[in-house]
């Protein structure tokens, strides 16, 4: 049963980590590229960064070309439409504080994900010694579900926020800007389990206290 229990303690640590794995590559590109830039700016080379907003894009004809990509076997442009993309947002139109903004939220979501991480592992290491239904895994339990609860809320803010610049200056043909793709994330599904489980074990505690009492 041991054996059983680590296999399941490996199998849910590698889930964890590939459900945030996109964001932390995206992240890692994102410091490299900047190092880049950095780089060439030290050499003296003047360099135009575009700014790029995330947006999620519901297609609304799919007849209509939303965009192309150029494939590389013969050079031919291929429509796409996307679902999730970056999109240039021209500067003309930003806003310094609602970018501020999103830099807090972004700062906050890592902050996130590195606490929801680290009570993660505590929850598993006491799972691992046998210490199950202990309130001190309905805290963890807790600050996990909290965490991811928090973190899909603050995404769907700054969504949201790219979105409202977005449209401000662009129209796109065959697709709308459309925020409610957001909410086919996990995360927040994964948050309120977590939850859930809580306050499942936090019962499962306050009826063995009480028999425990009358006996």
């Amino acid at each position: 049963m041991k054996k059983r229990l680590n296999i399941f303690c490996v199998c849910m640590i590698a889930a964890f980590l590939l459900s945030v794995s996109g964001n932390v590559y995206m992240l890692v590109k994102v410091f490299i590229n900047g190092v880049e830039i950095g780089m060439k700016a030290a050499q003296g080379e003047t360099i135009d960064i575009p700014e790029y907003k995330m947006a999620h894009i519901l297609p609304t004809d799919m007849m209509e070309t939303t965009g192309t990509v150029t494939n590389l076997k013969d050079g031919k442009q291929l429509a796409i439409k996307p679902l999730t993309t970056l999109i240039e947002c021209p500067y003309t139109h930003s806003n310094s504080w609602l970018e501020a903004l999103q830099g807090i939220i972004g700062l906050i979501v890592l902050v996130g994900f590195i606490y929801a991480t680290i009570y993660f592992a505590k929850l598993i290491i006491h799972i691992n010694r046998n210490i199950v239904f202990d309130w001190i895994n309905v805290k963890h339990l807790r600050c996990i579900g909290w965490s991811m609860v928090g973190i899909c809320v603050l995404s769907y803010i700054s969504v949201w926020i790219s979105s409202h610049q977005l449209a401000q200056s662009i129209e796109l043909a065959g697709g709308e800007l459309n925020i409610l793709i957001t909410f086919s994330d996990s995360t927040l599904i994964l948050g309120f389990v977590a939850l859930l489980a809580s306050e499942v074990f936090a019962i499962g505690l306050r009826l063995k206290e009480e028999n425990e009492l009358t006996i």
